[in-house]
C-alpha cells in the first residue's frame, strides 16, 4: 500500500502507521522522503511524540540524524524539522544526546538555506530549555558555528540568534561566543536592522544576556556600541527601545560601561518621562530608570541629566522619583540569577 504525502500514509497503515512510518526510513530515499512529510505532520501532536520516540526497533532519533547526510537535500530538510519537534519534549532531548543530534545539526548550518533553517530551529527548540542548553553546551565549536552564520540568510540568522540568547541567558559559552567575534557581529545586525525586525530585537535580547557577563561588558564597551544603544532608545519601536535600556542598564554596571554611558543619558530619561503613568509601558519604564540609576554613579552623567532636566522644567533631585512607579516583577526577565541580584542592588 503506497504511503502518499501529508498524514495519508499514517492513516493507511492503521494504528501501527507510525512505527511503519519509522521504519521506513532508511536507504530509499523516495520512501524516506515521503515518511518524513507524513510523520512531520503527525509529530505536532504531543502523545505521537512521545509515541514516536518510545519507537524502540529501529529508534526514531538515530535514523533522523542519520538522514540528515542523506544524498537528497529535502530529506536532510525534513529530518531536521522532525528532530526539532522531537526537540520540544524532555524524552526527546534526551534521546537526541545519546545520538549527538545537535553536533550532527551544526554541521548542517553551512548547507543550503533550506537544510540550514531547519537545523537552526531543531537547534533552537534544544535550546528552549535549561538541559537542552546543557546538552548544547557540550560542543566546544557550536558558539562559533552560530556566530558564524549570523552573516547568512534571514531565515538561518533569526534561529541562530534565538539560540545564541538562549545559551547567552545561562552564561554558556561566552568566551567562545567573544573569541568568534559575536560582538561585532550583532552590532552590524543592530546597526543595519529595519527598526521592528525579529532579528534586531533577537541581537539586543542576546546582546543584553551577553552583557550579565564581565567578559561581555567589556567587549560590548570596547565595541562601542552604547552609542548605537543610544540611538535604538531614541528612534526604536517600544520593544527596541526597552531591550536597548536593558542593555545600557546591564552596561552601566561596572565603571568602563558607566562612563561610556553619558551618550545614553538624555535617550533615557526621555523614555522613563515618556511611559510615566497608567498608559506607559511598565517593562521601558524601569528599564530606562534601573540604567539611569547605574549610569548617574558616575559624577559627570549626573551633570548631564542635571542639564537635561532644567532644560525640560524639572527638577534634577527629584528627577527619579517623579516618574518611578510600581516595578512590576512579572514582566519577563531573563533567569540568571546574577541578573535578579542587580535588579535588586539598583533598587535598593
Amino acid at each position: 500500500m503506497s504511503l502518499g504525502g501529508g498524514q495519508g500514509g499514517y492513516l493507511a497503515y492503521g494504528a501501527r502507521g507510525l512505527a511503519k512510518l519509522i521504519e521506513s526510513l532508511g536507504d530509499d530515499v523516495e520512501l524516506s522522503r515521503e515518511s518524513l512529510i507524513s510523520l512531520n505532520g503527525l509529530l505536532s501532536n504531543q502523545e505521537l511524540k512521545l509515541a514516536a520516540i518510545a519507537h524502540e526497533e529501529p529508534p526514531i532519533i538515530p535514523a533522523l540524524v542519520r538522514l540528515l547526510t542523506s544524498e537528497n537535500e529535502e530529506v536532510q530538510q525534513l529530518a531536521a524539522t522532525a528532530l526539532g519537534s522531537l526537540h520540544l519534549v524532555y524524552q526527546g532531548r534526551v534521546a537526541s544526546q545519546e545520538a549527538h543530534a545537535a553536533a550532527a545539526l551544526e554541521g548542517r548550518l553551512s548547507m543550503s538555506v533550506p537544510v540550514a533553517a531547519a537545523s537552526a530551529s531543531a537547534l533552537l527548540s534544544m535550546s528552549e530549555s535549561r538541559d537542552g542548553c546543557q546538552v548544547l553546551a557540550e560542543s566546544a565549536t557550536l558558539m562559533a558555528t552560530l556566530t558564524q552564520a549570523l552573516s547568512g540568510a534571514a531565515p538561518v540568522v533569526i534561529p541562530c540568534l534565538a539560540t545564541l540568547a538562549n545559551l547567552l541567558r545561562l552564561d554558556c559559552g561566552v568566551k567562545d561566543a567573544l573569541t568568534a567575534g559575536i560582538v561585532p557581529a550583532l552590532h552590524r545586525i543592530i546597526s543595519t536592522s529595519r527598526r521592528s525586525s525579529d532579528a534586531l530585537k533577537l541581537s539586543l535580547q542576546a546582546l543584553w544576556n551577553l552583557s550579565n557577563s564581565h567578559e561581555g561588558k567589556v567587549a560590548v564597551v570596547e565595541e562601542g556600541l552604547l552609542r548605537t544603544l543610544s540611538k535604538k532608545v531614541e528612534a526604536g519601536t517600544e520593544e527596541v527601545k526597552r531591550l536597548a535600556a536593558g542593555c545600557i542598564m546591564s552596561l552601566a554596571i561596572n565603571k568602563e560601561g558607566k562612563i561610556a554611558s553619558d551618550v545614553c543619558v538624555v535617550p533615557l530619561i526621555d523614555l522613563a518621562l515618556a511611559n510615566r503613568g497608567p498608559h506607559g509601558e511598565p517593562g521601558s519604564l524601569k528599564d530606562a530608570i534601573l540604567a539611569l540609576k547605574a549610569a548617574a554613579e558616575y559624577p559627570p552623567t549626573r551633570k548631564i541629566i542635571e542639564r537635561h532636566a532644567r532644560s525640560i522644567n524639572k527638577d534634577p533631585a527629584h528627577l527619579i522619583s517623579e516618574i518611578s512607579t510600581p516595578m512590576f516583577d512579572s514582566e519577563p526577565w531573563p533567569a540568571s540569577l546574577r541578573y535578579v541580584n542587580q535588579f535588586k542592588a539598583q533598587i535598593a
